[in-house]
Order: structure tokens, then sequence, then C-alpha cells
């Protein structure tokens, strides 16, 4: 990608330090981040060029970043554009973010993995969406979990049957390579099977071609984050427990699209 067509994120954030962080933080991704201090800024900055995403803060002098989310959606040219509030507000941020009319919620505090994660999920979904340029209707899917955990298996099988997704066990990493079949849009493995086996799995999956583009959704603790370094390429999403059915419903959304788009059909 040149640097004429390079992706461009918008940070609006009133702090210079986290102005000048987040970028650093993303600096792996290859994203260009251009970054404003108010949402009058970032009003500005948008009647000139168009970015791929926003990350928003919430407490900003002026109009307040929820405020400045439901004028962003509420306006025809610009709500398409993902919105990622970024902030550590206390309560029930990430209900309130999506109320908002935002795509996604990030604490600030986030580690800088998943922070990377979160954003090249989103960033992927915009790639992908400009090739095909239609809309991506959600549908029942099947799903692969490697968990040890009979009540984690039991939980999650029922949050996504909601939706009609078929969820199919296995207990060790050892099987997992073998039991992805070609109807699977997912894979969900719990880090408790062994990060350091999760690995290789991983790096055979992804050498694949047939499963090089299976999202992977990984579930950890949250001591276990430290350890993403080594594998943040190999997945696409991170949830940590204790797990919330809503927060699991909706990350699976975004997903099941990525795989919709770019893993081939549904099965």
């Amino acid at each position: 990608m040149n640097a004429a067509t390079a992706s461009r994120i918008l940070l609006v954030d009133d702090l210079a330090l986290v102005r000048r962080m987040i970028p650093m933080r993303l600096g792996a991704l290859g994203r260009e981040v251009d970054a404003v201090a108010s949402a009058a800024e970032a009003r500005d900055y948008l009647a000139r060029q168009r970015p791929d995403l926003i990350l928003l803060d919430v407490i900003m002098p002026g109009q307040d970043g929820l405020a400045f989310c439901r004028e962003l959606k509420a306006d025809p040219a610009l709500r398409d554009i993902p919105v990622i509030i970024l902030t550590d507000l206390a309560g029930n941020a990430h209900d309130r973010s999506l109320d908002a009319g935002a795509e996604d919620y990030m604490p600030k505090r986030i580690d800088d993995a998943v922070m990377r994660i979160r954003v090249q999920l989103h960033m992927r979904l915009v790639d992908l969406r400009k090739q095909d340029g239609r809309p991506s209707e959600p549908r029942p899917a099947g799903i692969l979990l490697a968990t040890g955990s009979t009540p984690l298996g039991a939980q999650l099988a029922a949050q996504f049957a909601v939706d009609g997704h078929r969820v199919r066990t296995v207990d060790t990493l050892g099987e997992v390579v073998d039991a992805i079949r070609p109807e699977d849009r997912l894979l969900i493995v719990d880090a408790a099977l062994g990060m350091q086996d999760l690995h290789s799995v991983l790096a055979q999956i992804r050498m694949e071609s047939a499963t090089a583009g299976l999202p992977v959704l990984l579930l950890c603790e949250k001591q276990d984050l430290a350890q993403l370094l080594a594998i943040e390429f190999m997945v696409d999403d991170v949830l940590w427990k204790p797990l919330k059915a809503a927060v699991n419903r909706h990350r699976l959304g975004f997903l099941l699209e990525l795989a919709r788009r770019g893993y081939g059909s549904e099965g």
C-alpha cells in the first residue's frame, strides 16, 4: 500500500500525551494516524479528508465524545466510518458507547497487543468492505471451540445458539487442526490449554492454504495478555475472562463478517 492510498486513522483526544502515545502503540500496524484535540478540530479535519477509522475519547472540553459520535452517525456522509470509543470512563462504558452509535469500545489502558489486534480487525474489515462493496448479512455459522472447560463450552454454545450458530468442541490443542471443517467460520481457542503449544497450532493453521484465513478468537485470563506479543499476528480478536454474554456476541459479529468477506462462502 503506497503513501497515496495508505489507510488513515483519526484519533480525537484532548490529552497531548495520549495523542503522542496511541500512534506509537499502533506503530507496528503500518497505518497512518492523525490526531486532533477536540470534536471541533475533528469536524474541521473531516471536512477536508475522510479517515478509515476514528478512535474517539469521551471526556473532552466542549462537545463530549459520545455526543460527537451521535452527530457522526446522523451524518449520511460520515456514518459509515467505524468509530471506536477509546476511554477509561467509569461505569458501563461498553454499552454507552454502542448506544451512542459507536462500532466498538476499548479502555485506554488496554494491553498494547490487544489494542493493535482490535484496531487491525476493524481496519481489515474496512479494507474488505471497500473491495466487496456489498452489505454483509449475518448468517448462522459453524464455530469450532477448543477448551478443556465443560462449563465454558456450554456457556458459549448457549450464547451463540441464540443467533443460530453451531458450536462444536474439542478439549485439547492437539485435536484442533484435524477438527477444522470447511464449513467452520471461526475458531475460538481457550488459552488455558497452553500458550506455548498454541503458537505452533496457530502457525500450522496460518501456513495451510485451506485455513490461513480462518478467523481466530483467543480467550484468556488477564495475566495471559503479556504473552500475546508472540502470537498477536496470528489471532484476530481477544477476550479475557470473566466473559460477558453481550460482549461475546458483539465481538462474534465482527469475526463472522471477517469470515464472510475474507474466508469464502458460508457453510
